[in-house]
């Protein structure tokens, strides 16, 4: 039968982290989860039209069934509330304590405290990092030496100044274009294919648009310098906010609340690819073809960079038509576990 354990942990600099710990007797693994980048709850409790659930019970469940243990916390300032979508509130004072030298060194702090739990003593330790967790779990890997394995959903190996700058001059849009209008392998989409509109997508995503409208340079393709020249304005105020430190604007205007600080951190974090070439234990990377919140296509890189290690131990298992969260919404939605977040779980049971 699953345990569910709900704890406050002292971070290093006294912050009070609250964690939730899901597990069976005996556990072989216990799974740390740092999550993707803005407010997360250890629920991630969500709405999506008429259904509600909690995001991380699937992880939970299917770990579970593994014989492994479930590990994750609230991000700081975040608190769980009764307001949909999202239901979580923020404090702003403790939210502007979260910022990537914090969350390295929250991980560490959790890793240590879940292995001076009398039931976890002969369990192995697994840290899985989602999107912007797949950034700094490297990082606090680095500084451990005795994990079993990390395991990276989502994966950048760019900095997140090349990514943000990507998805602000029209990467994100044009992985998604592509998607909507079948022509992800021509890399753009001409004025045909939006009248042919594939998938029937344009009523709802493009009502009451015209082609001609969305081609800004007028090359008679819809390309990534079109949304470049789109987002021209918002681009350049995010910049603006970050350099100036305006907090309010960027939690307000920004996709997921930011802050400046947080920026300015990981935009001076060293690469990750440095970090993870260091490593010695084994690494699996999960990968979504139709990401579009960093270029999938970059997992090339980090590929070629740890084959000159001289190292067999990393893992790279890619899925087509899979997004940034290796198509998780098709669970709360139909009841089905893709295929990748099932070798996710496979894969964790067989480390």
């Amino acid at each position: 039968m699953k345990k569910t354990e709900f704890y406050k942990v002292k971070a290093a600099d006294k912050y009070l982290l609250e964690v939730k710990l899901d597990y069976p007797e005996n556990p072989k693994s216990v799974v740390i989860l740092c999550p993707g980048s803005g407010p997360n709850t250890y629920d991630n409790h969500r709405k999506a039209g008429d259904i509600e659930f909690n995001y991380f019970d699937l992880f939970s469940d299917e770990l579970y069934k593994r014989n492994i243990a479930f590990c994750r916390w609230n991000t700081r300032g975040c608190i769980l509330s009764d307001n949909p979508p999202d239901y979580v509130s923020i404090d702003p004072e403790g939210y502007a304590t979260y910022y990537p030298s914090n969350s390295i060194e929250d991980i560490l702090t959790i890793k240590s405290w879940v292995q001076g739990l009398s039931q976890f003593r002969k369990s192995q330790i697994i840290l899985m990092g989602i999107s912007e967790g797949a950034t700094l779990v490297p990082f606090a890997a680095a500084k451990c030496a005795d994990l079993a394995a990390i395991l990276l959903v989502g994966f950048s190996y760019e900095n997140m100044k090349d990514t943000l700058e990507w998805q602000l001059t029209g990467g994100s849009s044009m992985v998604n274009i592509c998607k909507f209008f079948g022509c992800t392998e021509k890399g753009y989409v001409d004025k045909a294919d939006f009248v042919r509109d594939k998938y029937n997508i344009r009523p709802y995503l493009f009502e009451g648009v015209t082609f001609e409208e969305l081609d800004l340079d007028k090359d008679d393709k819809l390309t990534r310098n079109d949304f470049a020249l789109q987002m021209a304005e918002y681009r350049h105020n995010i910049y603006q906010a970050i350099e100036k430190e305006d907090d309010e604007w960027l939690i307000k205007n920004y996709v997921v609340p930011i802050t400046a600080k947080w920026c300015k951190e990981h935009f001076a974090l060293p690469p990750v690819s440095n970090v993870l070439c260091s490593l010695t234990i084994p690494i699996w990377i999960f990968q979504g073809c139709d990401d579009a919140n960093i270029p999938a296509s970059d997992i090339i890189k980090i590929q070629s960079d740890y084959c000159r290690t001289g190292q067999d131990k990393l893992h790279i298992l890619t899925f087509p038509r899979h997004d940034h969260d290796l198509n998780y919404m098709e669970y709360p939605l139909y009841g089905k576990i893709s295929k990748g977040l099932r070798a996710l779980f496979n894969t964790a049971q067989n480390i």
